[in-house]
């Protein structure tokens, strides 16, 4: 085991002023809670391409890589965006009938092996001393080798937690019961019974089931981790473990089991909250045949599991809810149109505020059906509608409402934030704000073209790869949108030499390549406006 476990040092989490800061924090958190899901996702399609060649869903596979790269280093993980950069070179030599299976396969391993590289190692604004500890918490530790038992239990002593060491697995039930640990650490390899074994009991016991379970041990492979997964464990850790990623990883599961522990979590109506992609799935089937009414509500992130529950409580049982990120839900109400789920809304948040769960705000937008929206512009319009009821003060906003109030406090200049992904997206539009610039916000090349000319802004963020119109596509176009044309920041993990002269032949101000620093894009921003 590496004996250091003091975490990096650097600045601590207000590295990034006001609201950006928040956003990175939620953006990283929700990267390293879902990496696992990227990684799989991106494994079943490099075999479906395999299998399938360019009748595969090569596309589709090119499309999740480069959101991987773009978006990875900019949160603090650069080496998984290096690795997913060479498979975006492979997978684009798919599309030539050449496509190196084998080494694409070993490139998604590669970017597993770099996302516990990169998370021992975070950047200045995201070290462990940023993430909330819960002092006190008891963590209990079952490992038969003295030395790595006492290493461990040093370093957790010095993170502020209480560690209660075993040294066999036959007393991790036992002790568990006893002292109600609130993470447990477990070898395999232990004397009178190994760590599965403990593991299978825990998961048994209904007191003891619910506790997080991190398995550590010497020479893993992939049967080793499915089968700690497979019994129920939360991580699975190689030795020798790196103390700042095994703190690191107490504290995510802590945070994760403080909200599976409020008082509503386990409530029956909050099963019916769907997964995002799930979500978009009834979304699509809904409002290509009938109108419908979708918002996004803004809820306290610790209490998100909560006011999940209680929304279920109030909205339609032929209504769809589905998780946005740690603070947001979306809702999908069927043929109603946007007052009438405003009102719906509103009635829903008095109740929630009523109940103890203050600033909660959302937007709400609508489609009169038949496939005339997707329902990705419809998360798009609610999203740029919550923003506007945070701008104003309001418990609800509709899309399509403009109200001079919200012109008149508008900043002197205007962002067109132009990328398909939402969580670069998210990042760009906080710095914006946090700057005092008013944003816009468009997820393809049309919506972008469409921004431009209604709304004339004074600066484009532009991603290279979108949906219907790339960014060159755009770039092309802008030239016959009547003057005065908007000063353009290339932002785009396409970093190559014709990249950056094609984008700057036709008409881009400014290149950034990502992963990026928000900062340093927001100076770029400044000195083209001088």
């Amino acid at each position: 085991m590496t004996p250091d476990c003091h975490p990096a040092n650097g600045p601590a989490l207000d590295s990034f002023p006001g609201d950006l800061g928040r956003v990175m924090h939620e953006t990283r958190q929700r990267f390293v809670a879902t990496f696992g899901a990227r990684c799989n996702s991106i494994r079943i399609l490099v075999d479906s391409v395999a299998a399938d060649g360019p009748r595969g869903p090569v596309t589709a596979l090119r499309h999740v890589v480069h959101r991987l790269s773009g978006l990875a280093g900019t949160v603090g993980f650069p080496t998984i965006s290096a690795r997913a950069f060479e498979l975006e070179q492979l997978v684009a030599a798919a599309g030539g009938d050449v496509f190196d299976a084998a080494r694409a396969r070993n490139t998604v391993e590669a970017m597993r092996e770099a996302f516990t590289r990169d998370l021992a190692d975070p950047p200045a604004w995201a070290t462990p001393a940023a993430v909330s500890t819960v002092r006190g918490a008891k963590i209990l530790i079952a490992e038969d080798e003295a030395d790595e038992r006492a290493i461990v239990t040093a370093c957790l002593e010095s993170a502020g937690y209480v560690p209660i060491a075993v040294s066999s697995g036959d007393l991790v039930v036992d002790t568990a019961r006893a002292e109600n640990p609130a993470v447990i650490l477990l070898d395999i390899a232990m004397p009178r019974l190994d760590g599965y074994s403990a593991c299978r009991l825990l998961k048994a016991d209904p007191e003891l089931a619910d506790i997080p379970v991190i398995f550590m041990t010497t020479g893993a492979n992939l049967n080793d981790r499915l089968a700690g997964l497979t019994l129920g464990a939360d991580e699975f850790l190689s030795k020798p473990v790196d103390m700042r990623e095994l703190v690191l990883r107490i504290q995510l599961l802590l945070e994760r089991s403080r909200s599976r522990r409020s008082p509503m979590a386990h409530e029956p109506p909050a099963s019916r909250e769907l997964s995002y992609d799930a979500f978009l799935a009834v979304a699509r089937e809904e409002i290509a045949r009938s109108p419908a009414a979708l918002a996004i509500v803004r809820v306290p992130a610790e209490r998100q599991v909560e006011a999940s529950a209680l929304l279920c409580q109030e909205i339609r049982g032929r209504d769809a809810i589905g998780a946005y990120g740690p603070t947001r839900l979306l809702i999908l109400m069927p043929q109603i149109a946007a007052e009438a789920g405003r009102d719906r809304l509103e009635s829903a948040v008095d109740v929630l505020t009523a109940r103890g769960l203050g600033g909660i705000c959302a937007g709400v937008s609508a489609a009169p059906g038949g496939g005339t929206k997707t329902a990705e512009t419809l998360i798009a319009e609610a999203d740029e509608a919550l923003a506007q009821a945070r701008y104003l003060g309001d418990k609800t906003a509709i899309w399509s409402e403009r109200p001079q109030r919200l012109l008149a406090a508008a900043a002197a200049h205007t962002v067109l934030v132009a990328e398909d992904d939402p969580e670069v997206t998210r990042i760009v539009d906080a710095q914006m704000r946090t700057a005092g610039y008013r944003t816009l916000i468009a997820f393809d090349g049309e919506q972008a073209l469409a921004a431009l000319r209604a709304h004339a802004p004074d600066v484009l963020v532009l991603d290279l790869m979108m949906p219907k119109l790339t960014g060159f596509d755009v770039l092309t176009q802008l030239r016959e949108v009547p003057a005065p044309r908007p000063r353009i920041v290339v932002l785009s993990a396409r970093g190559r030499e014709q990249d950056v002269m094609r984008a700057f032949e036709l008409g881009a101000d400014d290149y950034m390549t990502k992963p990026f620093n928000p900062q340093e894009l927001l100076a770029r921003i400044a000195r083209l406006l001088k």
